[in-house]
C-alpha cells in the first residue's frame, strides 16, 4: 500500500478560511479560472527558434498553468462545488494534450517528436509533480480516467525517460536546475512509481541535489540572488519533505548543516521598505514566498517569517508554479508572517559578498568571478540604500531571449560592466570568465576592501583596489588603481535609480550627497531604458566620473553623505 505522502493538504481549507492573506489568493483564483481553454499554438512553438522571442509560446503556456493553478487551489478548497473539480479535469486534459511539457527554450531544436515529448526541463519536471499532486490532493474526487492518464503521461514524460538512466543537461549542474528538476522528477516518483523503481533512482536524485548544495558555500549563500533562492531551495524543501515523509525521516535532508545554512539566506538580504540585494539575474524587489518561510521557521529556530507585504500571491508568480502556491495553503502559519529582517554585518566568505544593515543605511558589494549562475560582468560593484531609498542599485535581469542566454549576452545593458557601479579602465569594461574575478582582502564592521584588477582584460593595469569606509553618517569610496605605462585612466560609474541633479560640492542622489574635489573630476548623467521582462522596462541613470588627467596611479576618492 503507498504511503500517504504530503500529509499536510489536509490543512489547505482550514487554512483558507482563517487566513485573510489565503482568502485574497482565493479570490484571485476566482478571478483567474476560465471556461475556454486554447490549445497551444504551434506559431508559437516555433517563434523562438525562427527569432529567439520566447513570449509568444510562453505566454499560451503559462496560461495553462494559471488554469491549473487556480483550478486545484479552489477544488481543494470547495469540495462542495462540482463546477470546480470539473474545471481542473479540464484544465489537465489540456495539460496532457500538450505536445511537449518543455518549453523550447530549453529544446536543442529537433524534428524529432519523441525527443521533445521525453525531454525533462525545469517546466516538464514541474508539471510532472503539479499533475502529480493534484492527483494526490483530489483521490478518488477525480475522475478515474483523469488519475489514469495523469499516471499514463507522466510516466511516457518523465518517469520513463529518468528511469532508462538516460543523461539529462541539470544531473550535474550547480544550480536551481538541479534542485528544481531532481525535485520535481523525484516528487513525481514518490507519488506515482512503484516502491523498486524509487529506490533504484533515489541515488542518483539524491546525487544531483548534492550538486545543488555543493554549489553553495557553507556560508549559505545564493549568488543567483532572492528569485533563484526561493525557486531552487523551494523545490529543494518541497521534495525533502515528502522524502522525508515517504522514508518515516530515515533520510532527512534538512539534518545537513548547509541546508540549514541556506535556510537563513533570505532575512540577511532584505533590505527596509522590501528592497533587496540585486546581484545577478534578479528583482529589486525583496520577495518571499510565505508557505516555504513559515516551514522554514518550524524546521530551524531562529529563521524569520517575512511579513505578507512582501509575501507572492497568486499572480505574482507569472510561471504559476503549483508546489509553490500549493504549500502557501498547506504550510501557512497564521498570524506569525511578521517579521523579516534584522540588522547586522554579514560576510559570505565564500560567496565573497558583503552585506551591511544598519538603522542608517544598507548597503551590500560582491567580487567572486564573471562566470557565476546568471553572471553579471560586477566584479567591486555595490548596492547602496539610505531611509529606505534606493541611492546605488543594480538593475538586476533583462528580458530573457535566446540571445540574453547566449553569444550575445554581454552587448544587452543588464548584465554587462556597464549597468553596474564599476570603474571603467582605460575607457574599457570588465570581461565575462572565470579567469576574471576578485577577492575581498578585508570585510569588518569599519570596513571592506576588494582587489578586481582581474576582472579587466587590460595588461597595463597592475592594482586595482576598492576600499570602502563606513561611519555613522557617511561613507567613503577609496579607488586606487596603479598603471605600468604611466598612462592610464579610470572612469567611476555610479548606476542610481533617480537621477543624479549637481549640488555644492557634488552631486544629490536621491537624498544623499555625493561628494568629490569638482575641480579635478569631470561629471556626466546618461539615461538607459532596456527591456526586463517580457512586456516591461525599466529606466536607471549612470553617473560617470573622471579625473581629468592620466597617470602612473590614480586615487578616487567618493563620499556619500547622509
Amino acid at each position: 500500500m503507498r504511503k500517504d505522502l504530503f500529509t499536510e493538504k489536509a490543512c489547505i481549507g482550514e487554512n483558507a478560511r482563517r487566513d485573510k492573506f489565503l482568502q485574497r489568493q482565493l479570490e484571485r483564483a476566482r478571478a483567474a479560472i476560465s471556461d475556454k481553454i486554447e490549445s497551444l499554438s504551434y506559431t508559437g512553438f516555433i517563434t523562438y527558434y525562427e527569432t529567439g522571442s520566447r513570449k509568444e509560446y510562453e505566454n499560451e503556456y503559462f496560461e495553462h498553468r494559471r488554469q491549473l493553478c487556480a483550478y486545484t487551489i479552489l477544488a481543494a478548497v470547495y469540495h462542495e462545488d462540482e463546477n470546480f473539480l470539473r474545471g481542473l479535469e479540464n484544465i489537465i486534459w489540456a495539460v496532457l494534450d500538450e505536445f511537449s511539457w518543455a518549453l523550447p527554450a530549453h529544446i536543442p531544436e529537433t524534428s524529432d517528436p519523441e525527443a521533445c515529448v521525453e525531454y525533462i526541463d525545469l517546466f516538464a519536471a514541474e508539471t510532472a509533480f503539479a499533475l502529480a499532486e493534484a492527483a494526490d490532493i483530489m483521490g478518488n474526487r477525480l475522475d478515474r480516467r483523469v488519475r489514469d492518464r495523469i499516471k499514463f503521461e507522466v510516466r511516457r514524460r518523465v518517469i520513463d525517460p529518468y528511469l532508462s538512466g538516460r543523461k539529462n543537461s541539470w544531473d550535474t549542474v550547480g544550480s536551481n536546475w538541479a534542485a528544481v528538476c531532481a525535485g520535481s522528477v523525484g516528487a513525481a516518483f514518490l507519488y506515482l512509481a512503484e516502491e523498486d523503481e524509487i529506490k533504484t533512482v533515489m541515488p542518483r536524485l539524491l546525487k544531483t541535489l548534492q550538486c545543488y548544495l555543493d554549489s553553495f558555500g557553507d556560508d549559505g549563500a545564493c549568488t543567483e540572488g532572492i528569485n533563484y533562492w526561493i525557486y531552487g531551495f523551494g523545490y529543494f524543501t518541497y521534495f525533502a519533505e515528502l522524502l522525508y515523509q515517504y522514508t518515516d525521516g530515515e533520510i532527512d535532508l534538512f539534518s545537513i548543516p548547509k541546508t540549514k545554512a541556506i535556510a537563513f539566506f533570505s532575512q540577511k538580504i532584505r533590505f527596509s521598505n522590501d528592497r533587496t540585494v540585486t546581484f545577478s539575474d534578479c528583482g529589486d524587489k525583496f520577495i518571499n514566498r510565505s508557505g516555504l518561510s513559515c516551514f522554514l521557521s518550524r524546521k530551524y529556530e531562529g529563521v524569520i517569517t517575512a511579513d505578507d507585504g512582501c509575501a507572492l500571491g497568486f499572480d505574482d508568480d507569472a510561471c504559476y508554479r503549483a508546489a509553490h502556491i500549493v504549500r502557501d495553503f498547506a504550510w501557512r502559519s497564521p498570524g506569525t508572517c511578521n517579521g523579516g529582517s534584522e540588522w547586522g554585518t554579514y560576510y559570505f566568505a565564500d560567496a565573497a559578498w558583503y552585506i551591511k544593515k544598519t538603522e542608517a543605511y544598507e548597503f551590500a558589494a560582491k567580487a567572486g568571478n564573471n562566470n557565476e549562475s546568471h553572471n553579471h560582468n560586477d566584479i567591486g560593484a555595490f548596492i547602496l540604500n539610505v531611509g529606505g531609498n534606493c541611492i546605488v542599485t543594480d538593475p538586476g535581469r533583462g528580458e530573457y531571449t535566446a540571445e540574453y542566454f547566449g553569444n550575445g549576452r554581454y552587448s544587452s545593458f543588464a548584465p554587462s560592466s556597464r549597468a553596474h557601479s564599476v570603474p571603467m579602465i582605460n575607457g574599457g569594461l570588465q570581461v565575462e570568465g572565470t579567469e576574471h574575478k576578485g577577492e575581498i582582502i578585508k570585510a569588518d564592521d569599519d570596513g571592506l576592501s576588494i582587489r578586481f584588477e582581474k576582472a579587466y582584460n587590460d595588461m597595463d593595469l597592475s592594482l586595482l583596489k576598492r576600499d570602502f569606509i563606513f561611519k555613522n553618517r557617511y561613507i567613503v569610496l577609496r579607488d586606487e588603481a596603479v598603471f605600468g605605462s604611466g598612462n592610464g585612466s579610470i572612469t567611476e560609474r555610479l548606476v542610481t535609480e533617480s537621477k543624479p541633479e549637481p549640488c555644492a560640492g557634488g552631486m544629490k542622489i536621491g537624498d544623499v550627497k555625493l561628494l568629490y574635489d569638482t575641480s579635478v573630476y569631470a561629471c556626466s548623467v546618461a539615461e538607459h531604458t532596456f527591456q526586463n521582462g517580457y512586456d516591461s522596462v525599466k529606466t536607471v541613470y549612470t553617473l560617470d566620473i573622471e579625473y581629468g588627467s592620466k597617470g602612473r596611479g590614480s586615487i578616487t576618492e567618493l563620499i556619500f553623505e547622509f
